[in-house]
């Protein structure tokens, strides 16, 4: 069930904060972004306690392994649709090929650059924390 709810409020939380920063309302968008982070968090919160009651184990040495792979899986992935996407807006500048008009791909450069260098800062910042902490499992 609380599984179900975070989806949910996720879900709810990203549509609200999209439709309210294309609509130009920033301050509306960062108010309901921290509602859903506090959201998500007080749930996770109650399944932890849930599961500690009942001696559920929620994360095991398995769950991690996963989720190292998958990081690193989404991290590829990522890197190579925001690497596809910036040639597409750069493309016009430099060969005179429109595939994305110019006007357009001159607003989402701010934007593309944000996103890929957030992605590399999260990424490697997590990397170290693990790799200090001693929590990686290797295989």
């Amino acid at each position: 069930m609380l599984n179900k709810l975070g989806v949910v409020v996720g879900a709810v939380v990203g549509g609200l904060v999209g439709y309210l920063l294309s609509a130009g309302n920033s301050a509306a968008a960062l108010l309901i972004a921290l509602v859903g982070f506090s959201a998500a968090y007080i749930i996770q919160q109650i399944r932890r306690s849930r599961a500690e009651k009942l001696g559920i184990v929620l994360y095991d040495e398995m769950h991690v392994s996963i989720a190292e792979k998958s990081s690193l899986q989404a991290f590829r992935a990522s890197v190579l649709a925001i690497s596809v996407l910036i040639i597409l807006t750069v493309w016009p500048t430099f060969f005179n090929f429109t595939i994305v008009p110019p006007e357009i791909s001159e607003k989402l450069y701010p934007g593309l650059a944000l996103s890929l260098g957030i992605l590399g800062v999260a990424y490697w910042a997590s990397y170290a924390y693990y790799v200090k902490s001693k929590k990686v499992i290797e295989g």
